[in-house]
């Protein structure tokens, strides 16, 4: 609940609240004239708002019926906003994006068409009601004309054994597409006229700032959740983007951080990589598109 911001320590780096050198990264790839691509690499931060809206009963909830099975999905709905944190474009936004997370809960069918009274128990403890490994799931729309939904399941809260193990090394970035110059990818260019690759390091490893954060933070206890649209989800978009810039599939990772022994998780961090597919030259090309950022509940 309520709003989340980029992490604000007093030693990370780029000095407290820092929006200017903030723990994130993104790997954003760019079609030009054939055969060509450029790279929109860059730091950011973000604004994140959890169940704000004072208009939405909470928890929202709407049950979903079957012949002898209710499932009931508890809705937690946010709205984000990301900005550049450097480059020419430092401070614009640069994507917004609302949804919810559903908890999704499965039990025997209610009788009758309306809720039950209030108070009434309704036992939603039959997971075998669902396919394993699927008990959430995030619905996201991003103004593109993008739609996904991603499915996956989540750990209970769990000591942390080795802090530097909690989140491992990012392997998705380059799969990069075979038939392209890959260079810009390891090569550093940041003049202020072509923005491209600042940090070949971050892009080669974009969980770093999350893994830099955990040093900062030394959590003792996480919660982590994976969602993917593998898990038997869904992309859909507009046919601009179907036929320019497919996005064909989506998957995250996130770790809510406590330093209190797992009584409050102040800290939430992430890695998504979303599946692109440009078409240069008449020819697709497939693209991982890869954002990682650390916020805190402000």
């Amino acid at each position: 609940m309520g709003t989340w911001t980029n992490l604000a320590l007093p030693n990370a780096k780029g000095g407290e609240g820092s929006t200017s050198n903030p723990l994130s990264y993104n790997v954003m790839p760019l079609p030009q004239a054939p055969p060509n691509y450029i790279l929109k690499n860059f730091k950011l931060y973000e604004t994140v708002q959890f169940n704000t809206n004072s208009d939405v009963a909470l928890p929202a909830t709407a049950p979903n019926r079957g012949s002898d099975t209710l499932q009931v999905p508890t809705a937690l709905f946010y709205q984000q906003q990301v900005y550049f944190a450097e480059g020419p474009g430092t401070g614009q936004i640069v994507h917004v994006e609302n949804g919810a997370w559903l908890n999704l809960l499965t039990g025997k069918k209610l009788v009758g068409p309306y809720p039950p009274p209030p108070g009434s128990a309704i036992k939603l403890d039959d997971p075998n009601q669902q396919p394993p490994g699927i008990t959430i799931a995030k619905q996201m729309s991003i103004p593109h004309g993008n739609s996904i939904l991603a499915l996956g399941s989540f750990t209970p809260p769990t000591a942390v054994a080795d802090p530097s193990k909690l989140i491992p090394d990012s392997s998705s970035v380059l799969p990069t597409p075979t038939g392209l110059d890959t260079t810009p990818y390891t090569t550093k260019l940041d003049d202020p006229s072509n923005y491209q690759n600042p940090h070949p390091d971050l892009t080669a490893n974009p969980n770093k700032p999350l893994q830099d954060a955990v040093a900062l933070i030394r959590p003792n206890y996480f919660i982590r959740w994976d969602v993917s649209t593998g898990n038997q989800g869904q992309t859909m978009n507009i046919p601009f983007e179907q036929r320019q810039a497919n996005v064909t599939s989506y998957a995250a990772s996130y770790w809510l951080l406590s330093t209190d022994g797992g009584t409050t998780y102040p800290y939430l961090a992430y890695t998504q990589n979303i599946t692109m597919v440009f078409v240069i030259g008449g020819v697709h090309y497939m693209f991982p598109h890869v954002t990682s950022n650390v916020v805190t509940k402000t």
